[in-house]
């Protein structure tokens, strides 16, 4: 057995979703103990993608005003309330995750934005599924004409806010 590693036995499917599946995993762990968890994973993750989806940083930037960072409140049903966090999404097939940042910018937002950087692929709550998302930073220029009035372009019950940065 490889350092660090356990070796799976099986898994049991436990429940299955239109978005996620319960599994219940049977391994053994790297000292030699058989272990079970239940595990959530993704039903939608496509095929020749590094990512699940993405999370986007949006910096919005406007003459004369301290930059702000774009956020999006909405309900959220496993909570029972509104959150409010960074603009995200699931990367589509053939999507890069460049790509994805900005449709998803525009979707929930309405702003169009220019990519600044991409992080390498990472698992935001490994304990509990194999979710994979990359975070995008993008630049949002306030002062361009497309971003003086943005619209959303999903019929969610969805707000997005600024929140000026704090340096």
């Amino acid at each position: 057995m490889e350092p660090n590693r356990g070796i799976f036995l099986c898994f049991y499917l436990m429940a299955s979703g239109n978005w996620v599946k319960l599994e219940k995993t049977t391994y053994v762990d790297p000292a030699g103990n058989t272990r079970t968890w239940e595990t959530v994973k993704r039903t939608t993750r496509q095929n020749n993608t590094e990512a699940d989806g993405v999370g986007i940083i949006g910096v919005l930037k406007r003459t004369l005003h301290k930059d702000c960072m774009v956020m999006v409140k909405q309900f959220r049903p496993p909570l029972g309330c509104c959150t409010l966090e960074f603009p995200a999404g699931l990367i589509d097939e053939g999507e890069t995750a460049e790509a994805a940042a900005l449709r998803e910018l525009k979707e929930e937002t309405g702003y169009k934005g220019e990519v600044v950087g991409v992080t390498p692929v990472t698992c935001l709550d490994p304990g509990l599924s194999n979710c994979t998302t990359q975070i995008v930073l993008v630049n949002i220029n306030g002062d361009d004409v497309e971003n003086i009035h943005p619209t959303q372009e999903l019929g969610e019950d969805r707000r997005f806010v600024s929140r000026p940065r704090r340096r």
